[in-house]
């Protein structure tokens, strides 16, 4: 059955960035399973969006700017779960904001985001520290002042000045600062849904503009070069663009929620259709906010899906995929550790992050590699590490 299951008060529902699932207290809520998949695929592209930088860029952006464009991938995490949040905890702040609802609330989010971020934080630090002494200096993006602000979930706020140590997980805090506005978001939007659609519509035009058009971005590496009208942003304004995205999320919901648009977005042609024209607006690198305005719409699409899309979706392997894109998410870096402190593949020109090139079919073969061990290595830390300290902290402290 296509996304139907209800659960009970033992189960959890599927969220969005990186993999992160809630609890479901009081109430019982739909399981949105086919975003559980769409959220794998996104972590994969992500994931060989890192590659191309870190170790062998095998696309050359003048044929096609795809999986230079995946960085995008983490607007449509935030959109997913702010999407998710507002069909899991709607009703937990309908009226007002209870205590209970609130402690519930964070520490199910706690559970879900933070044990893995800090196992996979210290383990870097102890790698770089131990393994290369700081790297005989420090390189860039590994910095021991940005420890800390990495640990406190601080560094999607301007408190580092380069991304650093495990580079994805700026978005991990900027994801953070949309859930402490969540509770509030929620009840403006239950108490007075027409004022609060139209603010908070303009809010996401404005802060994806500024972020491409108006804020102050320097490249972090050479302030010297320009910085490109996108959305590219992670350690300096990395939190707007976050709650942003959440928040565009939470309004695609309310659309979702209207039994005439759901019923129009269910079809296979209309997912298919966006399929495509993200493909084209990754491909020909169309102004970033066409390419989030088409995620939104994926979202939308991919949850209401009940065609083949929807089975395909619900598969084992493209759930277990769903499933580990979290531990995907974070534990990327350390198969991209070594070309940061000079590895090369072989048959690689070029030197540094981003212009290490390799021909296609070498470059396909190495990330296939990659991707494989990055499974492999997810699988484990999801089923040793990511799933237990979430149930165990839900069951000592979320009751």
């Amino acid at each position: 059955m296509n996304q139907a299951a209800l659960l009970s008060d033992a189960d959890t529902s599927s969220t969005s960035i990186n993999d992160q699932s809630v609890q479901v207290k009081d109430h019982k809520v739909e399981y949105l399973s086919s975003l559980t998949a769409l959220r794998g695929i996104a972590a994969l592209l992500v994931a060989v969006f890192h590659f191309e930088m870190a170790a062998a860029r095998f696309v050359p952006a003048a044929q096609s700017m795809f999986f230079e464009k995946c960085y995008l991938m983490v607007d449509l995490f935030f959109i997913m779960s702010g999407f998710i949040m507002l069909h899991v905890y709607s009703k937990d702040f309908d009226e007002r904001i209870q205590g209970e609802s609130l402690k519930k609330f964070f520490i199910a989010r706690f559970a879900r985001v933070y044990p893995l971020h800090l196992f996979s934080t210290l383990l870097l630090v102890v790698i770089v520290r131990y393994l290369t002494d700081w790297g005989n200096p420090p390189i860039l993006l590994e910095q021991p002042s940005d420890i800390l602000p990495n640990i406190l979930l601080l560094h999607s706020f301007g408190f580092t000045k380069i991304y650093s140590w495990n580079i994805p997980s700026w978005s991990i805090s900027a994801e953070y600062a949309a859930y402490l506005l969540f509770p509030f978001l929620a009840l403006f939007l239950n108490r007075k849904r027409l004022i609060a659609v139209l603010l908070l519509a303009v809010f996401v035009v404005a802060a994806y503009y500024s972020i491409m058009y108006v804020l102050p971005r320097k490249n972090p590496i050479n302030p010297a070069i320009p910085v490109p009208h996108n959305l590219n942003t992670t350690f300096d304004y990395g939190y707007i663009r976050g709650i942003a995205g959440f928040v565009t999320g939470m309004l695609v919901y309310l659309v979702y929620g209207l039994q005439s648009f759901k019923r129009a977005f269910s079809g296979d042609f209309v997912s298919i259709l966006l399929m495509l024209g993200i493909g084209l607006s990754l491909h020909y690198a169309l102004n970033d906010g066409v390419t989030v305005s088409l995620f939104a719409l994926l979202v939308l699409s991919i949850a209401a899906n009940t065609g083949k899309i929807a089975t395909l979706f619900n598969s084992r392997v493209m759930q277990f995929l769903g499933d580990i894109s979290y531990s995907i998410y974070l534990m990327q870096i350390f198969l991209q550790e070594p070309f940061s402190h000079g590895y090369q593949l072989p048959g690689t020109v070029g030197v540094g992050r981003g212009r290490q090139n390799i021909e296609l079919f070498s470059g396909i073969f190495y990330c296939l590699i990659y991707l494989v061990l990055l499974i492999v290595i997810s699988y484990i830390s999801y089923r040793w590490l990511e799933r237990p300290c979430r149930r165990f902290i839900n069951h000592a402290w979320g009751k």
